[in-house]
């Protein structure tokens, strides 16, 4: 199939299925493909198929009507095996037929999108440029049952943030969203606020008067050096700050903020024990978010939350936080961005290591700065 260069109003639009993609900062900054389609197209109707990685972070959003999950254990069990369930999805999917499919260009996975088109006949679809994709198959196959596709990647083109690189799967068929339009949108339902509110009630913390503070990630590579996130803490409640301090449950994380936290006053450890909902309602309570390049991150950029992003192997420019006052404080080294985890993978950066304590402290009294227009 030949890429259509044919554009269309959005009042054309009245059903869409978008594939989301796995990995959770990607997938909160693509939620703005969501903001902006409704936005422009406040009749259409919207579903979405994401991964379990999720974590209930689509449950309540206003503008999904239906929100399918694929199952984390099919990969690993292959086709055949699950050959079953797959096609209990794509008949759940039938029943609505629909006008247009979005494949986000993060989804780990290029088979899904050539897929739903052909079996539901989506008569247009719009993803990433083929050529993204390592198999000469799944090349083959996007290019046959997409009719819009992102531009192939110029070698002399700019970093292009994320969050826009989503958008622009919109512009591309024609559906260019105002800058208020832009913006990822998370909403935590009734059970997480309620919690949240007790939890400061419990604390005798008040709206804006604590600072959300997330010294792990995904990947060890992404830590904040232990000494470090201890030293600013410690800097940080000496200065009155109040800190709750959060991470994703598992004994890695977990064990790393109970050694962090352990005697230090103001300094309240809640790694853990909250639902993805509940990190959010959390982070929009916070006066800012101080912390590593993470989901969480995302998560409170999201919320409107002020954003302090330390950055070590993973990339400013294209995953920083978006659409909120923030600040970043990563070292001018030639040798990041790497992606790696870790120098030479082994776990721990460098370019992390060598952030201070005053660097961030000085971020903070900027941002509060530029926030309060003084």
């Amino acid at each position: 199939m030949t890429t259509d260069t044919h554009t269309f109003p959005p009042t054309d639009v009245r059903r869409v299925l978008i594939i989301m993609p796995q990995l959770l900062g990607d997938l909160v900054l693509a939620t703005a493909l969501i903001t902006a389609l409704k936005a422009r197209a406040p009749r259409c109707q919207i579903d979405v198929l994401a991964h379990p990685r999720s974590g209930g972070l689509l449950d309540c959003h206003p503008h999904i009507d239906r929100l399918f999950l694929l199952d984390a254990t099919w990969r690993h069990k292959g086709l055949l095996r699950t050959l079953g369930p797959r096609l209990r999805l794509v008949r759940a999917m039938r029943r609505h037929p629909y006008d247009l499919l979005i494949q986000s260009p993060h989804t780990t996975d290029g088979s899904w999108g050539p897929a739903l088109i052909t079996l539901l006949r989506i008569p247009r679809a719009v993803g990433a440029h083929a050529s993204v994709h390592g198999s000469p198959v799944k090349r083959f196959f996007w290019k046959q049952t997409f009719t819009h596709m992102l531009p192939r990647p110029h070698p002399r083109q700019g970093p292009r943030h994320t969050g826009d690189l989503h958008l622009d799967l919109l512009r591309r068929v024609g559906i260019h969203p105002d800058a208020h339009e832009r913006r990822p949108c998370i909403v935590p339902d009734t059970a997480a606020e309620t919690r949240i509110d007790r939890l400061l009630r419990e604390l005798a913390l008040q709206a804006k008067g604590f600072l959300l503070f997330a010294p792990t990630a995904g990947a060890t590579g992404k830590f904040l050096d232990p000494v470090m996130a201890r030293t600013l803490a410690r800097r940080l409640a000496d200065n009155g700050e109040t800190l709750l301090v959060t991470a994703a449950p598992g004994p890695r994380d977990e064990g790393y903020v109970r050694d962090m936290v352990h005697g230090l006053p103001r300094v309240h450890n809640l790694a853990g024990t909250l639902s993805l909902l509940e990190l959010a309602a959390l982070a929009r309570r916070a006066e800012c978010f101080i912390g590593t390049d993470s989901g969480t991150m995302h998560i409170a950029a999201a919320m409107g939350t002020s954003v302090i992003a330390c950055f070590g192997p993973g990339d400013d420019i294209l995953f920083g936080p978006w659409q909120t006052p923030a600040r970043i404080i990563a070292m001018p080294w030639p040798c990041r961005p790497c992606y790696a985890n870790g120098c030479g993978d082994g776990g721990v950066s460098d370019c992390l290591a060598a952030l201070s304590p005053e660097a961030v402290l000085s971020a903070l009294t900027d941002i509060r700065r530029h926030t309060s227009g003084t």
